[in-house]
């Protein structure tokens, strides 16, 4: 992805889709290989569910919505082609990393404008409800919880960087990782949080450096201090205001277990885009056809980390430490259904899913190769016919 497609998809959500357009456009002029592993064919699979998923439940949006899985899936092809090499990647989450700082920047000047000016437009802006309780920030997420999970994911980012950059440069890291901790507390978002905190540690366990895991564990018992003192964490969200949207969800599984209500369908029901809950939300919206392929993608990303892991890939305590966290937030979130979550979800598995590909012994076959092997079959058969 080019620099211009990394500060379209940060900029604002609604600028997602142009780096996927051009994908798009990249495959369809057959430039790109598509390898047929699950990650790739589950996720195509996703898209076909869920198109047909909302014509039968006669849902004009989320038919449309659906056509976002579709660009989700030219991103992971892409990058699958594009970084299959840990330098490739590093240079690649390095400027994610670098652009990502000033939306962090954005978003503690807007905190500190909420104090003399009324920012409830913003909500309006981004189609989300009122804002309730002490101002959570969004700076270009359109979503605190979104807004939250990228500062996080950052905060990650740089202990990677931090580490492999022998622990140079002390006070350019210092400054990034309190930018993003500083939006990450005014986001307000405590699922990020929590999940921060379980990376971290999964970060920590995996890591072989005795500087590293120092430095995480005293910024793990910092975030905690700063979550306890945070108004935007603690006065915002009631601790079981998650429950009822659970049950109804749940409820509406029942209903329709097996096609699901269409990716817009919880919103008709409960006038909630999804349910805070990653496994809810995808029953519910898909079915138990494509929650089996969302755990079919999930099963293959865990088994390429464990070949990462067996051939010592130096990038494995990065790539877990994501894992862990988009599993740890989704218990209480769904931010993958929003255009940049989305993004963040299917890059990080395509990096992985392209990283493990030169390790694997029979690696999946290309398209192209594929449909050749076929057609070489049925001329073989026809010779023999005739």
């Amino acid at each position: 992805m080019t620099d211009l497609g990394i500060v379209l998809t940060i900029s604002s959500p609604y600028l997602t889709f142009i780096p996927g357009m051009a994908i798009l456009f990249v495959l369809s002029e057959k430039k790109v290989p598509i390898y047929l592993n699950p990650l790739n064919t589950g996720l195509f699979l996703l898209f076909v569910w869920a198109f047909i998923a909302g014509i039968v439940n006669m849902s004009i949006i989320s038919t449309i919505a659906s056509l976002g899985l579709l660009l989700h899936w030219c991103l992971a092809v892409y990058l699958q082609d594009t970084l299959q090499e840990e330098k490739s990647v590093s240079l690649f989450l390095a400027k994610v990393w670098r652009f990502s700082l000033f939306t962090a920047l954005l978003g503690i000047v807007e905190k500190i404008a909420s104090y003399f000016f009324d920012l409830t437009w913003i909500a309006s802006y981004y189609l989300n409800d009122p804002i309730e309780y002490v101002y959570r920030i969004y700076s270009t997420y359109g979503n605190p919880n979104v807004a939250g999970g990228w500062f996080a994911a950052m905060i990650i980012l740089t202990f990677y960087f931090f580490e492999h950059d022998n622990y140079q440069n002390k006070r350019k890291y210092l400054f990034y990782l309190l930018s993003f901790l500083t939006a990450l507390v005014f986001s307000g978002s405590r699922g990020a949080t929590l999940a921060l905190e379980a990376a971290l540690l999964s970060y920590a366990l995996l890591s072989k450096n005795k500087t590293t895991r120092t430095v995480i564990f005293s910024t793990f018992f910092l975030i905690i201090i700063l979550a306890v003192l945070s108004p935007e964490i603690n006065y915002n969200h009631p601790l079981n205001s998650r429950f009822p949207i659970w049950l109804k969800s749940f409820k509406l599984f029942l209903e329709k277990p097996f096609l699901g209500w269409g990716i817009f369908g919880i919103l008709a029901q409960t006038k909630k885009i999804h349910t805070h809950n990653i496994w809810f939300t995808i029953l519910t919206m898909l079915g138990v056809v494509g929650f089996s392929l969302y755990l079919w993608i999930k099963y293959y990303i865990y088994k390429s980390l464990i070949l990462l892991y067996n051939n010592k890939q130096q990038l494995v305590p990065l790539l877990v430490a994501m894992q862990v966290f988009m599993v740890t937030h989704g218990v209480v979130d769904f931010i993958i259904m929003t255009p940049q979550g989305g993004v963040m979800f299917f890059a990080t598995a395509a990096i992985t899913v392209g990283l493990a590909r030169s390790y694997e012994i029979n690696p999946e076959l290309e398209l192209a190769e594929a449909w050749r092997i076929v057609k070489t079959g049925l001329s073989d058969t026809k010779s023999i016919k005739g």
